[in-house]
């Protein structure tokens, strides 16, 4: 364990900056990708909720670059949700957009040698898994991404942008996040930890990081399939839905992240200290070591 964790810390510590540098993140267990459409030219529902995400984090991005880069929008429901919240939001006069579905492009993106790469990227996106989106991301590009979650991790520590959607039920879904933050837990869908999937609530983080995008929006764009729990490292918990565990119910963190200065990994020697977390998020403490155990019990990510 000590060999492993200090591998991990080999690769990420050095590519993390200090907290004021570093990017803004939503990581979010919604497919909110698979819940919108264009009426009237407008993004609705789960559609304008990227947009809005989109708008947000391009505002808070520091690494000087103005490319939003989409790996696993394949042709479908998830690229067309990923073109329209692009192509319909404040930022596309000044920003580019590309989706990246070739294993050959993501591996030269992450390698920094390919004509969109980590080095010239201001955002990255991952849509929901292909499984509950028609041309979502699939394993073979997740793959990839697991394989670099140190690089993706460093791109974040230096003022890049991150936004992801619900991957938990494929294979290897949030691997590179729990590479990352080993405890992290991931449930959903599959485990009946989900207590009511069509309502999301901002906490006062989610709120002040990201102030365009409101309850209204977040419920709009639902049903939501993942929340987490145990170890969240440097992410604060920016909205919760109904869960349960263990016969407690309880506020789920379903959209982990932060604004501009949010790290991925946290604490430990040679990496910013963990944030303190939000007066509304403390109840979701109470519950981690529960997480944790029921975790230990059973495969974390199965789909039927």
């Amino acid at each position: 364990m000590k060999k492993s964790l200090a591998a991990i810390l080999a690769i990420t510590l050095p590519l993390l900056a200090g907290v004021a540098t570093a990017g803004p993140v939503i990581i979010a267990g919604t497919d909110t990708d698979d819940h919108g459409r264009v009426v009237a030219g407008v993004n609705q529902s789960g559609w304008l909720f990227m947009q809005r995400a989109f708008e947000n984090l391009a505002s808070q991005v520091g690494n000087g670059n103005t490319s939003i880069v989409c790996i696993g929008c394949n042709p479908g429901q998830a690229r067309n949700a990923f073109n329209s919240a692009f192509n319909r939001s404040i930022i596309a006069g000044t920003w580019t957009s590309i989706s990246l579905t070739s294993t050959t492009d993501i591996t030269n993106f992450f390698n920094g040698t390919g004509t969109a790469n980590i080095n010239n990227a201001g955002i990255v996106y991952m849509p929901t898994w292909s499984g509950n989106v028609a041309g979502g991301i699939q394993a073979a590009q997740l793959a990839i991404v697991n394989a670099n979650a140190g690089i993706l991790n460093g791109f974040v520590g230096s003022n890049g942008g991150l936004f992801t959607q619900d991957e938990a039920f494929i294979a290897g879904g949030y691997d590179w996040l729990s590479t990352l933050l080993p405890g992290l837990i991931v449930h959903g869908d599959v485990d009946g930890t989900i207590a009511n999937s069509t309502s999301l609530t901002l906490t006062a983080a989610g709120m002040s990081a990201f102030p365009s995008i409101t309850d209204t929006i977040l419920s709009s764009a639902t049903p939501w399939h993942d929340w987490f729990s145990g170890n969240f490292g440097g992410l604060s918990v920016l909205a919760t839905g109904p869960a349960s565990l263990g016969g407690t119910r309880f506020d789920g963190a379903v959209i982990l992240g932060g604004g501009a200065g949010t790290v991925i990994v946290c604490g430990v020697p040679g990496a910013p200290p963990c944030p303190m977390p939000e007066p509304d998020s403390l109840p979701l403490f109470g519950i981690a070591t529960l997480g944790l155990a029921l975790g230990l019990l059973r495969k974390r990510r199965s789909r039927h």
